[in-house]
């Protein structure tokens, strides 16, 4: 299935659409041609009942699933908003260190978001990550963590600092999980099964104009498919086309960019 995140979310929808599509139609025709001599009118009225009622419960699941991957997806993106911005104010913060720290910390926070936009982010893409990354943050940690404090500004400085290298810890290491934890198989199939048994149901109806009920069928499968294609390409945040991109990086490059080439030398 992972094949599938390299594909233009667009697309995914377009082919599943056409698939599933051409199925429920081709099943119909085969149900009624199959079973003509049956008088599927009379039933409509009770199997009307009884697909309101199956529907409804079948949406329950499928809305609440929606909402549950429309949060982890919410989430994921302030992870990395977090995590962009706690590097930024360890540039910012690292001020009052020593020269050297300073110029270590601010090497490796530069080196970290450049490596995000260049090596994390097309990895997780693919479901990993780049130990790079990590292996920058606890060098800065290193470097803070080891410095012992010549006066109250550097200690207040060292202090900040380390707060915000846990930060971005933390947030790397909940942002990994968060894209490695997507809808468990079983509730795939759960939907699938509810899926198939909605739309089989429609083939049991019948209506004078055989063209109309087709249709009729396809709003149902339409629907149904392209919100569980939603739930597919959003379930793992940063693989689809669609999911969370670098650009809050890119936007941190180019900030701490700005910051080194700016008119505060004294921030420099």
């Amino acid at each position: 299935m992972d094949f599938l995140y390299t594909v233009p979310a667009i697309l995914v929808l377009i082919g599943a659409l056409v698939v599933t599509l051409t199925l429920a139609a081709a099943g119909q025709v085969f149900v009624h041609r199959r079973f003509a001599a049956r008088d599927f009118i009379a039933y409509n009225e009770v199997g009307g009942i009884i697909i309101a009622v199956s529907g409804t419960l079948y949406a329950v699941i499928l809305g609440f699933l929606t909402v549950v991957v429309w949060q982890h997806f919410v989430e994921a993106g302030q992870m990395a908003v977090e995590e962009s911005d706690a590097v930024i104010d360890v540039w910012h913060t690292s001020v009052g260190l020593s020269p050297a720290v300073r110029t270590r910390v601010r090497d490796d926070m530069t080196r970290y978001a450049e490596t995000m936009v260049s090596g994390e982010w097309p990895s997780m893409r693919r479901g990993s990550f780049d130990a790079r990354v990590a292996l920058l943050d606890m060098d800065a940690i290193d470097a803070v963590g080891t410095l012992v404090p010549a006066h109250l500004g550097e200690s207040n400085s060292q202090e900040a600092t380390l707060q915000e290298l846990n930060v971005i810890h933390d947030a790397r290491q909940q942002r990994i999980a968060i894209n490695a934890s997507g809808v468990p198989w079983f509730e795939w199939l759960v939907l699938l099964i509810g899926a198939a048994c909605i739309i089989c149901f429609c083939w049991l109806f019948e209506l004078r104009n055989a063209r109309v009920q087709i249709l009729m069928t396809s709003t149902v499968v339409t629907i149904i498919v392209s919100i569980l294609v939603l739930l597919f390409e959003l379930q793992y945040p940063f693989r689809s086309d669609v999911g969370i991109g670098p650009e809050t990086w890119e936007g941190a490059v180019l900030h701490i960019r700005q910051m080194q080439a700016g008119a505060l030398a004294g921030m420099r």
